[in-house]
């Protein structure tokens, strides 16, 4: 997919995700300022505020989609779908007939998702990933970790939200943040073992941030 570095895009992997037996590692995603209800975190939930890159072949893109549809925030919060497939330069918004679902980005205008990144920081080094959280008003990236996007859109959009159903109840957080743990932990090795034992763990039928991640 490439990387940038000091803000330049390179068409090669992140050195760190790959550990000394050459087995895959994943990085941590760097964007990780939150929303919040009442604007104390200097990014307040607000319609039309802000904007997502996405891609429908990324499965952390996918959970996120969902949960904008089952809170109702379609119209409160604008997407950007890329087209799909490994391109020069990353993820790339542009009209294609082909995939007439995919839309370019009508907030920015930007091309290639990296470009999201520079502006926000232009020593950015690292992945450039989606799903990717955007703030219109002072034109940077908020977070691009899916699993706090999910969060935030159902704790902090409350008041915006065509439903109001609390998917992540406090009562059962410490349970829903253990199988996010477990879940993210094994999802590259692709243990069929760990998927089990995470599906035994979800022992409610309501929707939680871990069956998205877990089904997505």
């Amino acid at each position: 997919m490439g990387i940038l570095v000091q803000g330049h895009w390179h068409e090669e992997e992140l050195p760190t995700e790959t550990d000394s037996a050459g087995a895959f590692q994943r990085s941590e995603s760097q964007f990780r300022n939150r929303i919040t209800a009442d604007g104390t975190s200097g990014f307040k939930a607000e319609p039309g505020r802000y904007h997502l890159y996405v891609a429908y072949n990324c499965p952390w893109a996918h959970r996120v989609l969902i949960f904008r549809a089952v809170k109702k925030l379609e119209d409160a919060i604008t997407v950007a779908y890329a087209l799909p497939g490994i391109r020069e330069q990353g993820w790339l918004f542009a009209s294609d007939q082909l995939f007439p679902e995919c839309t370019p980005d009508t907030v920015n205008a930007f091309r290639h998702l990296h470009q999201a990144y520079t502006a926000s920081d232009p020593n950015y080094t690292g992945k450039v990933t989606v799903p990717t959280l955007w703030d219109t008003k002072t034109r940077r990236i908020v977070n691009n970790e899916s699993s706090e996007i999910i969060c935030m859109l159902n704790n902090e959009f409350r008041d915006i939200a065509g439903d109001d159903t609390d998917f992540y109840p406090a009562h059962l957080r410490p349970e829903i943040d253990q199988i996010n743990d477990l879940v993210y932990s094994t999802y590259t090795t692709v243990s069929t073992g760990a998927a089990s034992r995470a599906r035994r763990l979800l022992t409610k039928r309501s929707m939680t941030p871990s069956s998205r991640r877990l089904t997505s």
